[in-house]
């Protein structure tokens, strides 16, 4: 029952990352926890990386649409290296009552954003 549950969880954050580009995270954290019942920690770990596994994918179809500005991808992509090392130096250091309000806030303010537009 727990693999069907995580295929559906992947699932829905697969769909939500190629339809949004958002980062599957954003849906699939909150699934991990609640659905899943895995620890915070866990749960970030996991999705990113499952994130991997979503932007191949999406990637494929990007790519044959020429959608793509590599260059801008690439440096992106370093800063997405840099920046992702010292998130999870600093995700392990954060007790898990801390990293859930962390991440809440997170979703809160993006939800503004999006709803408030520029």
């Amino acid at each position: 029952m727990k693999k069907i549950k995580l295929l559906i969880i992947g699932s829905i954050g697969g769909i939500t990352s190629g339809l949004t580009g958002i980062g599957g995270g954003t849906v699939m954290v909150p699934l991990f926890t609640s659905l899943a019942k895995m620890q915070q920690h866990k749960a970030h770990a996991n999705s990113l990386v499952i994130v991997i596994f979503g932007a191949t994918a999406a990637l494929v179809v990007y790519v044959q649409r020429g959608d793509i500005e590599w260059t801008s991808a690439f440096i992106l992509g370093l800063g997405g290296i840099i920046g992702g090392q010292f998130g999870a130096k600093i995700m392990y250091k954060t007790p898990d009552t801390r990293l859930k309000l962390i991440f809440s806030i997170f979703l809160i303010l993006v939800g503004f954003k999006l709803l408030l537009g520029n």
